[in-house]
């Protein structure tokens, strides 16, 4: 029959005045992203764990949250060393570089390893759960929300069950687990899109198409191409393409890990409203042509003068 085991995990808000009173929209919200992250942190410990709060105590605002596992398999090994991990998560990049390594050494001195190769693997091992992706992005929401409500000027967390000494994170270290994005855009000068759904009114609205064999959303940013279907001088049908510029949003998150992708045609050069017809050039697409001709003379008459 499986065990239970029972922690208590402090969370402690140091406020700019003496109240003990927290805005109840930002504490419920932040208090969301804080029950995602000891959630996933007891997945690492290999257990699903179930989260209770007791009653909050002055001093600032202290949250104490009951933490409850059954142990089986892996959670034997990593279920009492929890505290330590979701500390790790919360304080991992304040001023203390040295946390890292000390929760890594009691975990594997509590582990009471007998041989080097059984240290060597818990410590791969350890690692992968100390460096979770999915728990990172909880910790970033988390501190998200804290940043912006200013009445916060630290936090400590702690073992309630060890009388650990709190890890205090200061304010100007917030912003060091919030994950910024960084973006990539690529141009297609000559792209093809087959309509599967145009827009034919005013309005921000997506359209939605086949680029390479793939359905893609896409703002129409050509005003010009917008202006002539509204005025009727462009029809589709199954099977209609369009010829155009198309520039591609890549947004990346601090992992490099691509997160989504956000598609806009800047101009439309022609549209095949039919398969059997002909593209029908649109002004952008006969000055584009222009463009090409007089490029392709200069660079003969340039070839010529070398």
């Amino acid at each position: 029959m499986s065990k239970t085991l029972k922690q208590k995990f402090q969370i402690h808000y140091y406020f700019d005045d003496d109240s003990h009173s927290m805005n109840a929209f930002v504490r419920n919200k932040a208090e969301k992203d804080m029950l995602d992250v000891l959630k996933q942190v007891g997945v690492l410990c290999g257990s699903e764990v179930t989260l209770e709060t007791e009653a909050y105590q002055e001093g600032g605002l202290k949250e104490l949250i009951v933490v409850s596992f059954l142990l089986h398999g892996t959670a034997n090994f990593f279920a009492p060393f929890f505290n330590n991990i979701a500390t790790h998560y919360f304080t991992k990049d304040a001023e203390d570089r040295e946390l890292d390594k000390q929760i890594k050494q009691e975990t594997l001195r509590g582990l009471g390893l007998d041989n080097d190769k059984k240290e060597d693997e818990l410590n791969k091992d350890i690692d992968k759960k100390l460096q979770d992706k999915q728990t990172i992005r909880y910790i970033s929401n988390f501190y998200t929300k804290i940043n912006n409500y200013e009445k916060v000027q630290k936090i400590g967390f702690c073992d309630v069950e060890k009388n650990q000494e709190e890890f205090i994170v200061e304010r100007k270290d917030f912003k060091n687990f919030i994950l910024e994005d960084n973006k990539e855009t690529i141009e297609d000068n000559n792209a093809i899109i087959e309509i599967i759904s145009p827009i034919l009114k005013e309005g921000k609205f997506k359209w939605k198409g086949l680029y390479n064999g793939e359905k893609i959303d896409f703002s129409m940013g050509d005003y010009g191409f917008k202006k002539e279907i509204i005025e009727g001088k462009h029809t589709f049908s199954n099977g209609s393409v369009i010829e155009c510029n198309l520039q591609i949003t890549i947004t990346y998150d601090e992992f490099g890990d691509e997160k989504r992708k956000a598609y806009s045609i800047k101009e439309v050069f022609g549209i095949q409203e039919l398969p059997q017809e002909l593209i029908k050039l649109t002004k952008s697409g006969k000055r584009k042509i222009r463009e090409e001709k007089q490029g392709s003379l200069f660079d003969e008459i340039d070839g010529d003068i070398k």
